[in-house]
């Protein structure tokens, strides 16, 4: 059993040639958003057009700086914005804010229906729709605009293939 494990990862190399990723940079930072052929995208093209595309990547052609996306060809310097999910821990904030404004717009309401004299309406109210309002917010997705501060790079890393082939 050792031995057959051994041989699955000595030649499990072998079953994979390459891999090209497309790289979302942001200046003066080493950390990197990787994208994947799969992945979906929704970018915006630069120039006049006023309109988000959300299509996936269906292939990357890094000689020509070129990626197809449901298998349309982009080029990268076309792509003027990103629209991008907040990170998980924001998104996890905006779900509670988000549920919370709304259960203590049900609470006031229900108080309000109740006639309770010591409640300060107006307040409560003030206060859940804030924190819906911001739940909202960290929900909703962020756009990046490409230029100096952030890029996107396709990069392709190659392995050699085994000897014998």
């Amino acid at each position: 059993m050792r031995t057959i494990l051994i041989i699955v990862l000595y030649l499990s190399p072998a079953l994979g040639f390459g891999q090209k990723i497309l790289l979302l940079e942001k200046a003066n930072r080493a950390k990197t958003t990787k994208f994947y052929i799969g992945e979906s995208l929704s970018y915006r093209l630069a120039g006049k057009e006023d309109y988000w595309y959300d299509r996936s990547i269906t292939d990357m052609l890094p000689e020509s700086n070129t990626i197809l996306l449901d298998n349309f060809p982009v080029k990268l310097g076309n792509i003027s914005e990103l629209k991008m999910r907040r990170r998980p821990i924001w998104r996890l904030v905006g779900g509670v804010l988000y549920a919370g404004g709304a259960t203590l717009a049900l609470a006031t309401t229900i108080a309000a229906l109740y006639k309770d004299k010591d409640t300060n309406y107006g307040a409560l109210y003030a206060a859940s729709a804030g924190s819906f309002g911001i739940g909202y917010f960290l929900n909703t997705k962020r756009k990046l605009k490409l230029g100096e501060k952030r890029r996107l790079r396709l990069i392709e890393i190659r392995f050699q293939a085994p000897p014998g082939n």
